[in-house]
């Protein structure tokens, strides 16, 4: 399933000229994930805008200097303008991917700034969760959206940055916490509770609790409940299905529990949430 989203005054995901003179500007941001089939990039000659790429789950295989490279989960991928892109991934690897396209004339003093280039970072929900906000954002159009957007690019950079220099700290939790989150992302829709949570980990569930909030920076089951509400919009935004039908399918067997949950969340109840997308169209 690919999810893509772009503003709506380009030219398909590519730049206009005036855009390159814009300080920063979002060009799209999408989510890659449950592949059907090998899916490969091949432009040889690149794009006219910077791409990363977050490896969430699985790998990806990539291209560089005629030697193809296998870039495990948790990895980040920068191209810079006009860098030549080729990669594949494939469908049995499982890969879950998150991208986002941005130009403008700050962007370099930026990437410099923060010292962004391909590194291993590992896995974060903090960062699938600013990913989740952009492309909402983009998704929505409300006022300012590409202000927010651009705002929200600045804090994803600022987060690897730091990803990157927890890396030399000694992390002996974070396996235990990442092999769950995998497991949350693939099944959120499964009946999981702390108890569940903390089996699936080996651990008792205080002990558990503590650690998963430690590495996260929220309870668990709030981190569940974010994950399901991400997806509850995804096919409220996407997909021409009932209420009913989208609190099924990310595991809530009570709409009107899940409506609760989701206006408690959301500020908004999935009907209206809903509708808002329609008149988008």
């Amino acid at each position: 399933m690919i999810r893509i989203t772009a503003r709506s005054h380009t030219k398909g995901e590519y730049l206009l000229p005036e855009d390159t003179l814009l300080p920063l500007f979002v060009v799209s941001c999408g989510h890659q994930y449950h592949f059907n089939k090998d899916f490969s990039i091949h432009r040889p000659h690149g794009r006219p805008d910077y791409q990363l790429l977050y490896i969430y789950h699985g790998c990806g295989h990539f291209l560089r200097d005629g030697v193809w490279e296998k870039v495990p989960a948790g990895s980040i991928v920068l191209y810079p303008p006009r860098q030549p892109q080729i990669y594949t991934y494939l469908a049995e690897e499982d890969p879950e991917i998150y991208w986002i396209h941005f130009s403008g004339t700050h962007i370099p003093a930026l990437l410099s700034s923060f010292r962004i280039q391909d590194s291993l970072i590992g896995i974060h929900p903090a960062l699938e969760q600013v990913f989740e906000e952009i492309i909402l954002e983009l998704q929505l159009h409300k006022l300012r959206f590409q202000d927010v957007a651009g705002a929200d690019l600045c804090r994803l950079l600022a987060l690897i940055n730091r990803f990157v220099q927890l890396q030399d700290k000694p992390q002996t939790d974070n396996p235990l916490i990442d092999r769950l989150i995998a497991q949350l992302h693939r099944c959120y829709m499964d009946a999981w509770d702390i108890r569940s949570m903390a089996a699936f980990c080996h651990l008792g569930i205080d002990h558990f609790s503590h650690r998963f909030k430690d590495a996260v920076g929220m309870a668990p089951m709030r981190y569940l409940t974010r994950l399901r509400m991400e997806r509850a919009k995804e096919l409220l935004l996407t997909e021409t299905l009932s209420v009913s039908e989208v609190a099924g399918l990310v595991g809530y067997k009570d709409p009107l529990y899940f409506s609760r949950v989701f206006k408690k969340f959301t500020g908004i109840s999935p009907r209206m949430f809903h509708e808002n997308r329609r008149n988008m169209e």
